[in-house]
Order: C-alpha cells, then structure tokens, then sequence
C-alpha cells in the first residue's frame, strides 16, 4: 500500500504522441486492420520479409498448393534461410506433380521482380528450382534461370491462411523464428545507432504507449453497443483463440455469454459450472458431436449428459486444421481453460474483479519489486488454471504422458497485455480515473517479455542492432510490434518512402 508519509508521486499517463507522428510536415496515420482483404491491393504494403517470414513458418494453406502450371506442390522442407546473396532460401525439399525435387527458393513480391532483379541472367540462381511470390502479373512470362530452364512458380498470395494484418499478429508468437535479412544498411537502423540508451528507450516507450491507446480505443468502441462483463469475455475467447482460431472463439463467446452459462448450470444441479460450460463449448465447436464413433470416455459421457437445450453446432471439423497448432494449443484445451474462467465469473470473481483488486492493493509509489510480484498474480489467475481431464488430454481422446499447463507463461502475458490493460484503460479514460491508470502504466512497465517472435527478433536485429538489449521490456517488444505492423510490412524493400525514417531525421536534427 502507499506509504502515507511520502508524497503522492507524479501520476504517469498512456502518452499519445506516436499517434500523432507528423514527419516533416507529412501526415499519416498509424495503421488498423484493413476490411477483410488477404493481400493489399497496393503491393509495395507488402514487403518481401514478411513474405519469407509467411514461407519460412509455413503461414499459408498447404493441402492443396498448385504451381501456376496447375502441378500439385507439397512442401517438406521450406529450406534454410539465406543471409548473403543469392536465392532466399537454400536446400528446400518438396514435391512438383509427383517428383521429388530439392534445390533453392527464390522469393518475390510480384512474379515480374526475378526479372527486374536480373536473376533470368544471373548464374547465382541457375540452382533455384522454385520461384515463390505474392502476386502474378499476367503480362509476366515464367522465370527462367540463365541456363535456360523454366521454373515452377507458386503464386502463394492465393493461399494465405489469413489477411495479412492477421499474418503478422500469427508472427508475434512464431517461437524460435528464423526471420528476414538483417539489413545492416536499412536506413532506420543507421539513424537509431546514433541515439543514446536513454533516448532510444524512451522512444520505444513512446510507441508502446501508442500501441496500448489504440487496444484501448478499439475496446471503447466494441463497450458502446456492448456489456462490459461480456465483451471482456469475448476479448479473452479471442485472444485463447489467437490468430488461427479467434474468429471461432469469438463466435462462441458470443453465442454462450454468461446469461446463457448461468442458465445452464441452475438446471444442473450438482454439476460444476466448468463442466456445464465445457458442455455448451465443445457442442457449439462441433468438436463434442464428432465423438460419436470414439473409444468409450467417461468424460465424453459426462459432457453430453449435461442438459444444454438446443444447442446447433456452429462450425465444421474443417474449421479447425491444427496444422501448425502446439497440441498443447490444441483448441479443446483452450475451451477448457477458458470453462474455468468463465466459471469464476458466475462464482462473482470475474477476471476483472480480481484485476481491480490487484490494483486496488498496489500503491501508486509501489517499489519495483511489488509491481512485479502484482503482475505476477495477474497472470497466475491464468497460469494456475488446472483439470484433471485437460492436464491429461490433448483432446478428448488423445491422452498424454506428462501434465500439460492450460495456460502457459506467454498466452498469460498476453491475455494481460491485450484484454486486462486495454479493457481497464478504456474505463479509466471514460471515467477520468487519473490514479489507476498511472497503476496501469506501472503494470505494463513491470511485465516480463514474452519469448521472442519472428517479428520482434527481426526488428531488434535491423532497427536496433547491437542496442537490441535496450528493446527487452515487453513495453518495447509491443513497440517494435507496432512498428513492423506500421511501416516495414507496408514499406517498399529499400525503405524509400518509409515515413517513419523521415520521423526519425527530423528528431536527429
């Protein structure tokens, strides 16, 4: 608690400046999703490195994948990314039309750049055997290498597994990435070596603030037509879900809110409200009726038994490919957690209101170590969730050996980071709350850094080189987020027109 016989401290603040970045008199605004698109239509939004990142992490639907030939392609191995020159990424292995070919990937935004880039006349590319890009051009004629052979195109904008803002959110969690280039001559970088530790750290900060502001402007805008219990709720299902399954979990959410789960459990007497919820859940996802022909599980028949009315499944099997997905990630297990969740919330111990008590107990002059031991009861309200079915089970039917967490570490950071802070902060600027949004700013301070992703490693590695370490805080790492999302993805390969680097000249001058 505050110390009483200290002064009250200076409230810190969310500061908004990088909303309102205006570079040598050049406007812009800093990016939101773009309305339901794979691919911007202009194609210098989408950069060649998020284009390697998307083929190195396997991001894209791989069951049907066909040259522009119309050649069946399976990938078995992407191949290992190339940091000097020559093509993108060496030693790929997959299957062309039957045929088993291995040989190196070059990587395009547009079908026309292998030969604006002279690769047709360069020897260095005479061993590539498979030419990737975005976007086909039809006036384009298919690369060939300086030997004279044509190669096998993918035009793999036709199979991105989502729109690309949703891309690169799948990005921020890639563990152990193998990222884009390093450009050590990429002009942001240049500028930002010549900031000192201090400035470069507070401008980070500033851009994580940023970042934090629009969460929060996009929460006020859902509260308006919504109930805040509820859209808390969803937000939380959403992030459980992330980018492969978000759009599911939201649908769920919102087709079982609380009313419906308090309804459910009072004709089940004697029936624990998780159970009742992971009842609703599972029959919703489909995934409960696809049981049917399965080994006899005590648990499943439990499940059905709970009286939930008539309930329609809302998706398909189809619609939840767990290629790419962490067993551990797989999403019954996520539903389940999120079953305890919503368990505590009809118990009158919502997240929220174990969130509001959390910061109720911690003093606006807290020392360091008490922030961070309050964070650290943020996420073990996630972390600290078990079931004796679910620790066991990759699904309902697929036992594993060891326990298994729920919730690990890094999706607690997360679920804090992007549901927890915002949700609060919206309610903090509504209300003129000066004092617990200074305890927010506190908490997003004091949060420890999830593991790296393919974006935040690229970013530390090109922007920041060897001042990296100076990005570690979480605070940072949504900063170096925020800015990929902003400018390097939209960005041209050379960084030309990037308003960022004209931001950064003039606070170098």
């Amino acid at each position: 608690m505050q110390n009483q016989n200290n002064p009250v401290p200076r409230l810190l603040k969310f500061r908004a400046d990088y909303l309102a970045i205006d570079p040598v008199g050049k406007k812009f605004a800093v990016s939101e999703p773009s309305e339901n698109r794979y691919l911007p239509n202009n194609p210098a939004k989408f950069s060649e490195n998020l284009l390697q990142l998307i083929w190195r992490n396997g991001l894209y639907e791989s069951g049907d994948l066909k040259t522009t030939r119309g050649l069946a392609l399976k990938v078995i191995s992407p191949g290992r990314l190339n940091r000097s020159a020559g093509p993108d990424f060496k030693n790929a292995l997959f299957m062309i039309g039957g045929e088993e070919i291995r040989g190196h990937v070059e990587i395009h935004k547009d079908s026309k750049e292998w030969f604006e880039h002279g690769h047709n006349s360069s020897h260095s590319y005479n061993n590539t055997v498979l030419h990737v890009f975005a976007r086909k051009r039809d006036e384009t004629p298919p690369a060939k290498t300086a030997a004279g052979k044509e190669l096998p195109e993918l035009e793999i904008g036709l199979y991105l597994r989502h729109r690309v803002e949703t891309l690169y959110e799948e990005l921020e969690t890639v563990k152990n990435p193998v990222s884009g280039r390093t450009m050590t001559s990429a002009p942001c970088g240049k500028i930002m070596s010549t900031f000192g530790s201090e400035a470069l750290g507070n401008l980070l900060d500033l851009i994580g603030d940023g970042r934090m502001l629009m969460k929060s402007n996009r929460v006020m805008d859902r509260l308006e037509n919504a109930d805040p219990e509820n859209t808390l709720y969803e937000m939380v299902f959403e992030s459980m879900g992330h980018s492969m399954f978000n759009e599911q979990f939201g649908t769920i959410a919102r087709n079982a809110g609380f009313l419906k789960l308090a309804e459910t459990a009072e004709k089940n007497p004697g029936v624990p409200a998780n159970i009742c919820a992971q009842s609703i859940y599972l029959k919703l996802a489909g995934i409960l009726d696809q049981s049917g022909n399965q080994t006899k599980v005590e648990f499943v028949d439990l499940l059905k038994r709970v009286k939930i009315g008539a309930i329609e499944p809302l998706f398909a099997s189809k619609e939840w490919r767990q290629a790419g997905c962490r067993p551990a990630n797989f999403p019954e297990r996520r539903l389940a957690a999120l079953s305890h969740i919503a368990e505590r919330g009809l118990g009158g111990n919502s997240i929220s209101d174990f969130f509001d008590k959390v910061l109720a107990n911690l003093g606006t002059d807290a020392p360091p170590s008490e922030t961070r031991t309050a964070c650290k009861k943020l996420m073990g309200c996630f972390t600290d969730i078990s079931d004796s079915f679910w620790d066991l089970h990759y699904s309902l039917f697929s036992p594993v050996k060891k326990p298994k967490k729920l919730i690990g570490k890094d999706k607690a950071i997360s679920i804090v980071t992007d549901c927890l802070i915002p949700f609060h902060l919206a309610h903090c600027r509504a209300k003129s709350d000066t004092v617990t949004e200074h305890k927010l700013v506190m908490i997003f301070k004091s949060l420890p850094p999830p593991a790296a992703s393919g974006i935040t490693d690229y970013m530390a590695r090109n922007m920041l080189g060897e001042k990296r370490v100076v990005a570690k805080p979480l605070r940072r790492q949504q900063a170096l987020l925020q800015l990929y999302k902003d400018f390097c993805h939209r960005a041209p390969a050379d960084c030309a027109s990037c308003a960022f680097v004209e931001y950064l000249r003039a606070l170098n001058r």
